[in-house]
């Protein structure tokens, strides 16, 4: 990460965390910061610096409020955060970061989980996303099945701790490939023009997890939740159109609209007795047999 750039994500999760803070008091906790490797100083100059150069690359705009005494600066548009996904989850993670840190003194009381595998190709397939280059990538998945051939990546998704990128193969077919599972990615200077009808949202729009579908269309899907599982997807929805349908003391109904892949079949079957299909009713036969053949594992 650009060193400028840490800085900027810094102070802005930093009025973010604690809303309005003197400069003195920026300052003062810029000192002990985990990303002040360099043990240097915030200066005026250098702070007035970073808030233009945030509100022009996120649109963040850090305002002064003048009072006797002491001024105080804070973020006066907060919701321009939630509007992007990516400064979001890099605050929020560079957050948690920041609290570990400073709690250093007991770090053998915080269990953490192991970085996202895959990301000593991460810095490159940044640089291919930024400049449109084309990579010559060598790949072999789990299986043994290998594939080398020249790529065009066009974005990635961060899936259940593993990095995967979505590249345009030479047939114009649209391939995942998992950064865990890559053997050497050599950068080329060649670059290619961004397909104007592909957008990574939509790509995933109906899809739970990095798997897509091959030709399926999304389906209304009703599950039905027992037991505490209610208040976990209240809290962590599955997919972005789950709508809470009815409920009662036994249980709660859920609809989502996706496409059943393997993921979210992994995902309904993780849950156990506490989530039942409900329709439609080809995928609540789908889950049925899977279950039967499951069973049959330990006769």
């Amino acid at each position: 990460m650009d060193i400028l750039f840490k800085r900027y994500i810094w102070l802005i999760e930093l009025l973010n965390r604690f809303g309005e803070l003197t400069f003195n008091e920026i300052a003062e906790r810029w000192d002990t910061a985990s990303f002040n490797d360099t043990g240097s100083a915030l200066t005026k100059r250098t702070f007035y610096n970073h808030c233009q150069a945030i509100a022009l690359n996120f649109g963040i705009d850090i305002v002064c409020r003048r009072g006797r005494g002491n001024n105080v600066y804070y973020i006066e548009n907060p919701d321009s955060i939630d509007s992007s996904s990516l400064v979001k989850w890099t605050i929020d993670s560079l957050s948690v970061s920041e609290m570990i840190y400073e709690n250093k003194s007991i770090a053998d009381k915080i269990l953490l989980e192991e970085v996202p595998a895959g990301i000593e190709w991460l810095d490159i397939i940044l640089k291919t996303l930024r400049e449109n280059l084309i990579i010559k990538l060598d790949y072999k998945n789990f299986i043994g099945r290998t594939f080398q051939s020249n790529v065009a990546p066009l974005c990635l998704k961060l899936f259940k701790r593993r990095w995967y990128f979505v590249a345009q193969i030479p047939s114009g077919e649209k391939y995942i490939f998992a950064l865990d599972r890559v053997k050497n990615i050599e950068l080329t200077e060649q670059s290619f023009e961004y397909p104007k009808d592909f957008k990574p949202t939509d790509f995933f729009k109906h899809t739970f997890g990095i798997a897509t579908s091959t030709g399926e269309k999304p389906e209304d899907i009703i599950i039905r939740t027992y037991a505490e599982l209610p208040g976990y997807l209240r809290s962590l929805p599955l997919h972005h159109s789950q709508k809470e349908i009815y409920s009662n003391n036994e249980y709660t109904d859920f609809s989502l609209r996706v496409i059943p892949t393997f993921d979210f079949i992994q995902e309904i079957l993780s849950h156990r007795e506490q989530l039942e299909v409900i329709s439609p009713l080809n995928f609540r036969i789908q889950i049925s047999e899977i279950l039967k053949s499951m069973s049959k594992r330990y006769e």
